[in-house]
């Protein structure tokens, strides 16, 4: 997974699997390291653009050239 890469997500507890978001990279917070999206159809839930995702619950749909 790259910076630009359509990502979807595999499965959430909100009721957003299958959304599709823009993956803008990864950030660590001490020894866990997480993912950042843009979702096209909603917001994080602190209301941000970006919102962080558990690296195991993307998949890419397309990758970035």
């Amino acid at each position: 997974m790259k910076a630009g890469d359509l990502v979807k997500r595999k499965r959430a507890e909100s009721g957003h699997r299958g959304d599709l978001g823009l993956f803008v990279g990864f950030r660590k917070s001490g020894n866990y390291e997480y993912a950042e999206v843009i979702w096209f159809k909603h917001k994080a839930p602190n209301g941000d653009a970006v919102s962080s995702v558990q690296i195991s619950l993307l998949e890419v749909v397309n990758e970035s050239r």
